[in-house]
């Protein structure tokens, strides 16, 4: 349990040192932080479908995750996710017969999770307005739905949410988790307030913060499901007593389009 403190706290300073960064020098230093989840995360993904991927389709997968979130950066994500489409495709047919479906599916899989959640990141960071509150909330949100979902489900447990994928979760862990996402957004909304201004509505918050609790736990179970799919009980070992980058960024990732998007319509009916 200390070792995972304290990963966690290390793992905070570090997010908080990068939003620091994004804030008081350059924007563009926080994609150091979304280019190192993209590579560790896809990495971890591609080592984790293990012999279902020929060597040439993990490295490939790990370096076009890599190279989306500087096309991102530049306006180029959806043809650097269209390139990398095809070039994973492409194995069918050079490789061909040592590459087959599955194979491909998979090294899309490994190209494009998490990196297709991540780019929208990296939108947002290159945002005019509302850059800064939507990066909090993609991180914030997540984090609050864990916490009260796993200290809910701990006290009042219950009936199971989904056993077949993961035991532990209950009903009442989910409902918490809810509960949470949406109070740790309204407490993002408050302190950006008092902080910096904002003219983000707070219903505005408290929806992106209850969809993004809700992600949040279909994340964690997606994350579960491709565990048991390739029976390992973590993707990783980089983060002692947490197990891998992605089983701490699961749910991020989920969270992402639907935070994203709650403030992309307001920037665009405004």
């Amino acid at each position: 349990m200390l070792k995972r403190i304290i990963t966690g706290a290390v793992l905070v300073a570090a997010v908080t040192g990068f939003f620091l960064l994004k804030v008081f020098v350059h924007p563009a230093l926080f994609e150091i932080l979304i280019l190192l989840l993209a590579t560790v995360g896809s990495y971890e993904v591609a080592t984790a479908l293990g012999n279902r991927l020929l060597p040439v389709q993990k490295w490939t997968a790990v370096a076009l995750s890599a190279l989306t979130v500087p096309a991102a950066y530049f306006g180029l994500g959806l043809y650097a996710l269209v390139l990398a489409a095809a070039l994973q495709l492409a194995y069918m047919v050079v490789l061909y017969p040592k590459v087959p479906p599955e194979g491909a599916a998979c090294a899309l899989l490994a190209t494009f999770y998490p990196s297709i959640f991540l780019i929208l990141m990296t939108e947002s960071n290159i945002l005019p307005i509302y850059s800064l509150e939507i990066l909090l909330l993609m991180f914030v949100t997540p984090s609050f739905a864990d916490t009260f979902a796993f200290f809910t489900g701990s006290l009042v447990k219950g009936r199971k949410l989904c056993p077949e994928l993961s035991p532990k979760k209950t009903v009442s862990g989910f409902i918490g988790g809810l509960v949470g996402g949406m109070l740790g957004a309204v407490a993002v909304c408050f302190i950006y307030r008092a902080a910096a201004g904002s003219s983000a509505p707070v219903w505005l918050y408290v929806i992106a913060g209850g969809l993004g609790a809700l992600m949040t736990a279909l994340g964690d179970l997606a994350e579960s499901a491709l565990k048991r799919f390739v029976g390992i009980k973590d993707m990783g070992k980089i983060l002692p007593g947490h197990g891998g980058v992605m089983d701490r960024i699961d749910g991020i990732c989920f969270a992402c389009p639907v935070i994203f998007a709650c403030f992309r319509l307001l920037i665009a009916f405004a």
